[in-house]
């Protein structure tokens, strides 16, 4: 038995980072977990374009996928108001900001969900937003 780690970026329509406006929502591409990862942590990061103000912050969510529920022939993702909140993180405390949280690695597959929830809408409150996994597996 030998044991690896692997770390793959998240994409958002296969670019590495989203810049996501004020008040605005983003969905990554879907990102398949190893068969054979026994543990994952994802490291989240965020980078805002200008100066933040107070209420700058940023939701990460993940929305997992364990195949299809209903018989649909393919594969349905957590809706965005039920997925596993993995962080905020508080532009204005700290600029760009960054957190490493673990993930169940249980699930198919998954997708991350990026909640921009600056007070700023549109481009004066665009947060670059940014992930990567770092799975272990056991082989």
């Amino acid at each position: 038995m030998a044991v690896s780690k692997a770390g793959q970026q998240v994409t958002f329509s296969s670019a590495n980072s989203l810049a996501v406006s004020g008040d605005s929502q983003a969905t990554s591409d879907t990102i398949a977990l190893s068969s054979n990862s026994v543990a994952a942590q994802m490291t989240l990061k965020s980078d805002h374009s200008g100066s933040p103000l107070s209420g700058d912050t940023v939701d990460f969510y993940i929305l997992y996928s364990t195949g299809d529920p209903d018989g649909s022939t393919s594969d349905e993702f957590d809706t965005s108001g039920h997925a596993l909140h993995l962080a905020i993180l508080d532009l204005n405390v700290e600029d760009p900001a960054q957190k490493t949280v673990d993930i169940p690695v249980s699930a198919k597959s998954f997708k991350i969900y990026v909640d921009n929830n600056s007070a700023t809408p549109g481009s004066s409150g665009v947060i670059t937003c940014s992930a990567e996994i770092y799975e272990t597996v056991v082989s």
